[in-house]
């Protein structure tokens, strides 16, 4: 081959050698979100590989696949509706249905967040895919919440006050313990409302009594000193009349307005009948028939 020929095959073949290697390149680069973690598939198994975000060198010698995981944190909350989940990361379920250690049954709402162990995402991939990790997490977390709670140790008392805490630390120890065995990492767990259902009824009826109780004492003391003021206005009545009702005008007026029986309040005009409080206090009386005479205008005195 003539030297011409060799000068004109190499500039040929460069271009087409430029072409491939940037094609190999380009492909070889993978690039992973932010908030993501990749997990190498050579020929549909997976690898030890995990990537983090970034751009990452993965050679061609095989069919190589990059599966996207979240690498953020994700959440499991219990007892809310399907609706309040604000994205994907983020899963609800109805409220767990259980059997406290005292027998007494309660309906739990929690919260979990966690987030996937880069070292053990061959394991989470292999086992539940991308697809079945908050699958996994309900049933996980719910069967372990249910065994904490049956121990004989947590009963309706330790669900209120400082004993919560120590209640919603068991309750983090154990779903952490079973979360992790399947490559998850646990972030936070928040113990939420307990029903307790007839239960909690009467706990709140107990409550109530005291702080009623409470409130009666308080008020007795206001009771007998209206008490012996009406026993004195019941000797001085005929002398004083009116004027020693005074004090007790606010309390008539909201009796009367508390009133349901058909009883109405009215001004009464000058002149109307004896007395000066200057109201008059009478019962509906049907359509069409005249009021008492007692409660009708005076006749008028003037000259037409």
């Amino acid at each position: 081959m003539s030297t011409a020929a060799t000068v004109i095959l190499i500039v040929l073949l460069l271009p087409i050698l430029g072409i491939v290697a940037f094609i190999v390149i380009s492909a070889s680069l993978i690039k992973v979100p932010a908030g993501a973690l990749g997990l190498v598939l050579k020929n549909g198994k997976a690898t030890e590989h995990s990537l983090t975000p970034g751009r990452h060198w993965v050679p061609l010698l095989r069919k190589t696949l990059v599966v996207e995981y979240p690498s953020v944190e994700m959440a499991y909350r219990a007892g809310e509706d399907a609706s309040s989940a604000a994205s994907q990361l983020d899963s609800t379920g109805p409220s767990l249905s259980c059997a406290l250690g005292d027998r007494a049954l309660a309906d739990v709402a929690y919260t979990v967040r966690y987030a996937i162990i880069p070292e053990r995402l061959r394991t989470v991939h292999e086992r539940f895919g991308p697809e079945g990790i908050h699958g996994l997490v309900r049933d996980a977390s719910g069967r372990a919440v249910s065994r904490a709670l049956s121990d004989p140790a947590v009963t309706v008392e330790t669900l209120f006050g400082r004993a919560r805490s120590d209640t919603e630390a068991r309750l983090a120890e154990a779903v952490t313990a079973a979360l992790e065995e399947h490559g998850l990492r646990v972030t936070g767990f928040v113990l939420g409302p307990v029903d307790l259902g007839r239960t909690g009824e009467v706990i709140q009826a107990t409550v109530r009594a005291t702080f009623e109780l409470a409130l009666e004492e308080a008020e007795a003391a206001t009771r007998i000193a209206q008490a012996q003021n009406d026993g004195r206005l019941e000797q001085e009545i005929t002398t004083v009349r009116e004027e020693a009702w005074r004090y007790r005008e606010t309390d008539l007026w909201r009796d009367l307005v508390q009133r349901s029986d058909g009883v109405q309040v009215g001004r009464r005009r000058p002149g109307y009948g004896p007395g000066r409080l200057g109201l008059t206090v009478r019962e509906d009386t049907p359509a069409g028939e005249p009021a008492p005479a007692s409660e009708q205008p005076p006749a008028s005195t003037e000259p037409r």
